[in-house]
């Protein structure tokens, strides 16, 4: 019995008992991970639907006691819809699939440190950290030091993390909890929070929240146009007779039923069963189809920033169109801000927290992604911008007027160096005798 009380009271009042954390090269442990103080309680899966999502939100600002816990169970539905879950994982490859280095401030990569990121718990605090934009915020658990890496990195529970005391709660809707921006847990955590729209919650809702009222009205369309199918599209076996031995009705049921798995009916000789049709006829499926299509549009318009981003036929970035189509664009100009953003975190939270627990990472060094693709682009449209400006000299100088070469350098940054005169043939004086030869050949006719 006294067991469970002290587990009991080490839920309501954590211990804040200070733990070493001199590194160590192997198996250093982590007892802060906030996870442990989290009461073992399963999550409810609820029915969402319209009145849930704007409960969620409801809940999520209210005055006194705000909670996420709504939000956070919407979002569970949210994630489990195949569109939303693609557009997703297209979202987050824009940047793990993108390079990185470790510089120092003239921009000169340090091989060393570039190559002690480039392992597997790295990418997966990015994906981590990527995952706080869909649901307005995420707790980061770096877990136990091993060989100078995190290979237990997790995430602490979001329902039952409180953005708006900033602290983690062992169970939902407790008003007490831990507080994960003080020691001892404030190192072995990184808080990944978004901006907020409203100032009603310093963090933000999430991109799930905008996506969810479209994923809950295409899972039911998916679901009336599954009753439509099977109502319309799928055969249906009527059984007519006049036995009512119920013996013999039976064979006649047992015969229906082994036909397969469609629907039938056993009905008398004066009965009818009759199918009624709206006006749309056998076209009623393409409203259905219609209203999935605007859904999954708007979802990844939302997520990606143009309604054709994960359907089109991919190019370097998913553009179907080349480089200027707005599909590119779109997936550029997002691609941009996640890598910022990112760098952000891991420059100004992740590495000094690492220093603090004792990886060596040298003064001066920062985290950038590369951006090759970018240098690359503006090598093109420098190339076309100087192509077309070549093109006018050339139209000047053949008319017969002198271009400004200067002005030339100076535009397109290429010297042009003035052109060598062509040499003058010397003029040879023929003997007279020649000359004479000469007009007889061309005086003669033929």
């Amino acid at each position: 019995m006294a067991n469970i009380l002290k587990r009991i009271a080490n839920y309501i009042i954590p211990d804040y008992a200070p733990q070493s954390i001199a590194p160590r090269e192997t198996g250093m442990q982590a007892d802060k991970n906030l996870n442990r103080y989290i009461a073992n309680v399963q999550l409810q899966r609820i029915r969402q639907d319209v009145a849930s999502w704007r409960n969620a939100l409801n809940e999520a600002e209210l005055a006194y006691y705000p909670h996420r816990v709504r939000m956070q169970q919407l979002f569970l539905d949210t994630t489990n819809n195949g569109h939303v879950a693609a557009a997703m994982e297209r979202y987050k490859d824009l940047v793990l699939l993108k390079d990185f280095k470790v510089c120092d401030a003239t921009g000169k990569e340090n091989e060393e440190w570039t190559k002690y990121f480039q392992t597997q718990w790295f990418y997966k605090f990015i994906n981590y950290s990527l995952d706080a934009d869909f649901f307005g915020y995420q707790l980061i658990s770096l877990g136990n030091i091993v060989n100078n890496k995190f290979p237990d990195l997790t995430i602490i529970k979001r329902q039952n993390i409180s953005p708006d005391r900033l602290q983690v709660s062992p169970f939902v809707y407790s008003l007490s909890g831990v507080s994960f921006l003080d020691e001892p847990y404030a190192d072995w955590h990184v808080w990944v929070s978004t901006p907020t729209e409203t100032a009603i919650s310093p963090v933000g809702y999430g991109i799930l929240y905008k996506v969810a009222i479209y994923e809950i009205f295409l899972r039911n369309v998916l679901g009336f146009n599954g009753d439509f199918v099977e109502l319309f599209a799928q055969p249906f076996r009527v059984g007519k007779t006049n036995k009512t031995n119920e013996d013999e009705r039976a064979v006649l049921e047992e015969a229906l039923r082994m036909m397969g798995s469609s629907g039938w009916a056993i009905i008398d000789e004066q009965d009818s069963i009759e199918f009624l049709e709206t006006a749309l006829g056998g076209n009623g499926y393409k409203g259905y189809e219609s209203l999935e299509k605007r859904c999954q549009q708007y979802i990844s318009k939302v997520i990606l920033g143009h309604a054709d981003a994960l359907d089109s036929t991919a190019g370097k970035l998913g553009a179907s169109q080349g480089e200027d189509s707005p599909i590119f664009r779109a997936l550029r100009d997002k691609q941009i801000k996640l890598c910022r953003n990112i760098e952000s975190i891991v420059n100004d939270t992740l590495i000094p927290k690492l220093i603090r627990l004792g990886i060596k990472i040298p003064q001066g060094l920062h985290f950038e992604f590369k951006n090759d693709e970018e240098v690359e682009e503006f090598r093109r449209r420098e190339d076309e911008s100087n192509q077309i400006t070549a093109n006018l000299f050339k139209t000047i100088k053949d008319a017969g007027g002198q271009p400004d070469w200067e002005y030339f350098t100076e535009r397109t940054g290429i010297k042009v160096d003035k052109a060598e005169p062509l040499p003058v043939m010397p003029k040879v004086k023929l003997n007279e005798a020649v000359q004479n030869r000469l007009k007889q050949i061309y005086s003669n006719k033929h």
